[in-house]
């Protein structure tokens, strides 16, 4: 009997699934994109209406053999991939490929907001076929990306420094930055002074204080402390009462449910959660978190920019609502909030799948990011449901007896009281940290009626100066990325990674700062493609790509369109190439000819670079009278700067040949490299290490703790440290947690794993021990330059244990998977790998996303703590690696 096949984007999702759907299905799956433009080359047919092309990595062709395997079986194919573009794109490449060979079975598209029995049911019964207006949109924006990544990434090489690169939306969000931070640079702060009264009831010796607004029936403004004296003391000796009383009845409405953007503002304010941080747990909540044993989808798809809720929601909050708090706390008419003019309306806002399932109840079945995130969710999602907070704002104003002072003084005080708490019950937390609150307009108050005489007890003088705009935290860019309609509830955490995972941004005390090389970039990119790289143009493309999922434009004709503009503009930049003439060249090379102690050459991957070396070969290619490219000058002034303290005639040189604007970025990127100083991250987890007194010792010098760690702290004063580098000191810290006292209270800041229970590290030891039942091993296999041997893999990864009684995420994974592969001589193989959660090599296959720093796709990889982390399958020649798909955004 044939199964009808269920392809779904992750393992975590087929899991969830699997406990809703019946045993006459088969689900797989598809670990993310299955295919993608060709790495090499521009990869579009511009003259052939922007074709793109295709290709299914090397790494894919195994998972694609074993759903076409799975399709022959089956009548129908369900693609139940994620509901938005993405998800959309991902179902269409799946059919594509799959029908090629099956054109007899039947490819239907099914999509669902929230994992639950009732959603998967429902759409199921409601199947459809791909949106290809949807598609198209992808389509469109995935080549608009290439376009302008593949273009304009090499005039950056050129123009600014070799390895620079643009990305078309990416680029927005460094110039909003670099022009926030000019604004600051550049701002003159004004001094001016705020005065107010400490007043007592005279009736009553209750005491107050009332800030003062007007001056002779002006508004206060006072700017020099001259003129705020003489206004102090005059007012200071005056005589008061009140003139004024007002009880003003305010309404407070609840803000609307969560969308993507106001997720990641509110969890930044709130929790100290990044926005790739949010997305990644969001995940976890919607593709289902194990709840007495079963695997649940506590939230609805957390990837949208509509506050649509599901009429059964809406009744299932209202019936929460009034038997929790009774029937005034609903509102008459149900609350509607109003999505922006683009939203997708067929999604729905950020909401628990089940109002019951409240967070208190399920605290110890979630870790703390996980708990913290669904209450800030399931708060927001039952107050957005409220009815409105009736609050009492009570002002008051008192002034002076004219005959008492040279001035007529008017000083006010405000409170508020709540009346009706409404939503306030459940929520009232600011969605932004950097959110300010005039606490001066604020103030506890007696009760006052008009003609109460007061006296002023004392006056306070404050200098102020005006500031600036604060810089942008992640939660701040991404709200104004949003205003600015750039970018996409799927793109707005991306965006921030690329942009700091370049270097163009640093992360300093919560707040992005753009680095030299940022401002750099930016600064040509404003200069020489401005039209390309403005906000407004930006935001106009983006809904574009809106027009064309409505199928309100064809995707073809707005490619064509934005082409011809592209083109043009690309040809202004390019002009006016960076070499000078070769006679300025030679005169440059004679500050080389001073003596110079050169460095070693050094060997990276499969080059070596010798500096000396390099030197002598510009002479001879100008010899031969052969062009010299723009990246050999743009090497050959880095290394001038290199040796800069060898070379005491460069910089009169560099003046005396006009090269001064040429070595402005060289320079500035050679200045920031010596004054480099590790992000907040980093700091943080340096740190902690540095708490660790008792470090383990280790024959094998290359296994010792502490000289890892030593060489890390050397290696974070001069540069970046790689991602695996900082998840290698995560797992030092997991294995020391019990050395550092404030461990469990930077889990969240840091993102460290949870420290090492005696149940882990008894579960590790069993899976080692798997090891010494295997007796006949595979021969080595060689592929390319390197050797596999399972066998002293599988040793060193033992004896590695029994140094350090700790093991990265990474080995964990590797381990268990050359397990796998022997289970034949392991007894009672399939219940023990069960009980120690030992998952099959099949939901570790590669998500079909781009590694960034080479041409391979990466690969997904189960730990053994049941969390996710994703690796460049060129491992080892790559060692790229991340805890989040986020930071795999293919972006150019």
């Amino acid at each position: 009997m044939s199964k009808d096949l269920v392809i779904v984007e992750s393992p975590a999702k087929a899991r969830t699934i699997s406990r809703i759907l019946d045993d006459s299905y088969t689900i797989m799956s598809s670990m993310g994109h299955v295919r993608d433009l060709i790495p090499k080359g521009l990869g579009v047919d511009v003259d052939d209406n922007f074709k793109p092309k295709y290709q299914i990595s090397e790494n894919r062709k195994k998972l694609i053999k074993e759903l076409q395997d799975a399709v022959k079986k089956a009548d129908i194919v369900y693609l139940a991939t994620d509901p938005d573009r993405e998800g959309e794109a991902i179902a269409w490449h799946l059919q594509e490929i799959l029908q090629a060979k099956n054109k007899k079975v039947e490819f239907l598209r099914v999509a669902f907001h929230e994992i639950t029995k009732t959603a998967v049911q429902k759409s199921f019964e409601d199947t459809g076929v791909v949106d290809m207006d949807r598609v198209n949109a992808q389509q469109a924006r995935r080549v608009l990306d290439r376009l302008v990544g593949y273009k304009v990434s090499p005039i950056l090489w050129k123009k600014v420094l070799p390895g620079t690169s643009a990305g078309r939306v990416q680029s927005i969000a460094l110039r909003l930055i670099c022009e926030r931070q000019a604004i600051i640079d550049n701002f003159e702060p004004k001094e001016y002074w705020n005065i107010s009264g400490d007043f007592m009831k005279d009736a009553t010796k209750e005491q107050f204080t009332c800030k003062l607004a007007k001056i002779d029936n002006e508004k206060m403004e006072i700017a020099a402390q001259d003129l705020a004296e003489h206004h102090a003391t005059d007012a200071g000796n005056a005589s008061y009462a009140v003139s004024s009383v007002k009880k003003s009845p305010r309404k407070r409405n609840p803000r609307a449910p969560f969308i993507t953007s106001t997720l990641q503002q509110a969890a930044s304010g709130n929790l100290r959660m990044s926005p790739e941080q949010t997305m990644r747990v969001a995940q976890q909540l919607y593709e289902g978190i194990d709840i007495d044993g079963e695997p649940t989808g506590l939230i609805t798809y957390m990837r949208t920019d509509s506050f649509n809720i599901a009429s059964i929601a809406k009744d299932a909050a209202k019936a929460y609502v009034e038997e929790k708090y009774g029937k005034d706390y609903y509102p008459e008419k149900p609350n509607v909030y109003k999505s922006r003019g683009n939203a997708q309306e067929a999604h729905e806002a950020i909401r628990p799948t089940d109002v019951n399932l409240k967070p208190e109840d399920l605290k110890s079945q979630l870790d703390e990011q996980q708990y913290k995130l669904y209450k800030l969710i399931w708060e927001r999602f039952i107050a957005s449901q409220m009815a409105p907070a009736q609050l009492i704002q009570y002002q008051i104003e008192i002034t002076n007896d004219p005959s008492t002072a040279k001035h007529s003084y008017l000083f006010r005080a405000t409170s508020t009281s709540v009346k009706f708490a409404g939503f306030m019950k459940v929520y009232d937390l600011q969605d932004i940290s950097d959110d300010k609150k005039d606490d001066d307009d604020e103030t506890k108050l007696p009760e006052l009626t008009e003609k109460d005489v007061c006296s002023i007890e004392k006056i306070n003088k404050d200098q102020k100066f005006t500031e600036p705009p604060a810089q942008f935290s992640e939660a701040m860019l991404v709200k104004e990325l949003e205003s600015n309609g750039v970018g996409r509830p799927s793109t707005y955490a991306s965006i921030i990674n690329v942009i700091k995972r370049r270097e163009y941004v640093k992360k300093e005390k919560g707040k992005l700062t753009p680095t030299n090389l940022g401002k750099n970039v930016n600064t040509f990119l404003v200069s020489h493609l401005d039209q390309l790289f403005a906000v407004d143009f930006t935001a106009k493309m983006e809904t574009e790509l809106d027009d064309v999922e409505a199928g309100k434009e064809e995707w073809v004709s707005m490619l064509q369109r934005f082409y011809g503009n592209f083109v043009t503009w690309l040809e202004e930049a390019s002009v006016n190439e960076t070499v000078p003439e070769d006679e300025i060249v030679r005169k440059f090379l004679k500050v080389f000819e001073n003596e110079i102690n050169w460095a070693e050459p050094e060997k990276r991957g499969k080059r070596t670079y010798d500096d000396k070396k390099f030197v002598s070969s510009i002479h001879e290619q100008l010899d031969k009278e052969k062009p010299m490219s723009d990246r050999q000058w743009a090497a050959l002034m880095a290394l001038a700067v290199k040796y800069e303290s060898e070379i005491p005639n460069l910089w009169t040189s560099v003046e005396e040949l006009e090269l001064v604007e040429a070595f402005a970025p060289i320079k500035e990127r050679a200045a920031e490299e010596a004054a480099f100083e590790p992000d907040e991250i980093t700091a943080g987890l340096l740190g902690l290490l540095a708490e660790i007194s008792d470090w383990e010792k280790s024959k094998d010098k290359k296994r010792d703790d502490e000289a890892f760690y030593n060489s890390l702290k050397t290696q974070a004063g001069k540069k970046m440290l790689s991602p695996a580098q900082i998840n290698a000191m995560k797992t030092l810290l997991r294995k020391y947690a019990s050395q550092i006292p404030d461990y469990e209270s930077k889990i969240p800041e840091l993102d460290l794993p949870a420290p090492q229970s005696e149940a882990d590290l008894e579960r590790l030891k069993k899976v080692i021990g798997l090891a010494d039942e295997i007796k006949e091993w595979a021969e080595p296999t060689k592929r390319g330059r390197f050797t596999y041997d399972d066998k002293k893999f599988v040793e060193s990864i033992t004896g590695q244990f029994a140094d350090r009684s700790s093991l990265s995420e990474k080995q964990v994974a590797a381990f268990e998977k050359i397990i796998m592969k022997y289970k034949d001589q392991i007894e009672n193989s399939e219940a023990r790998f069960k009980e120690l959660d030992i998952v099959d090599a099949a939901t570790r296959n590669d998500t079909g996303i781009k590694c960034p720093r080479c041409d391979n796709e990466n690969l997904g990889k189960k730990n053994y703590r049941g969390r996710t982390f994703f690796g460049c399958a060129a491992y080892p020649k790559c060692k790229y690696t991340t805890n989040s798909l986020d930071n795999l955004e293919d972006d150019e």
